[in-house]
């Protein structure tokens, strides 16, 4: 299963500026090679990104009741790309590309079980 979400407008709350105490690394330009989308997901604290990530598997429609524990893996085509697995089971894998799009792919069998 493959769901596809803009992350974007979710990201519009997840942290605050330099200015008023900020929870996300703020970086003028992203480093070669991620576009500010994926810099900004990659630079929020554990709690935040988790809930971008959450918000990925279940705009998909997928079934989640919340992330239990989500690492980051080896990119994919460019994309950062974290595993995360949900509190009642599912694992998911969700790719975030330049433009803010989540590509979030269901895990089954040895590698869903960690």
């Amino acid at each position: 299963m493959r769901r596809l979400i803009l992350l974007s407008f979710l990201l519009a709350g997840c942290g605050e500026t330099a200015e008023t105490g900020s929870n996300v690394a703020t970086n003028s330009a992203a480093p070669a090679g991620y576009s500010a989308v994926q810099q900004r997901v990659i630079d929020l604290s554990p709690q935040l990104r988790d809930g971008v990530l959450f918000r990925a598997i279940r705009d998909g429609a997928a079934a989640c009741q919340g992330v239990a524990e989500a690492a980051r893996e080896a990119d994919q085509e460019g994309r950062p790309v974290w595993s995360a697995r949900c509190s009642d089971g599912p694992a998911y894998l969700i790719a975030i590309g330049a433009d803010g799009v989540a590509q979030v792919t269901k895990v089954s069998g040895e590698r869903a079980r960690g």
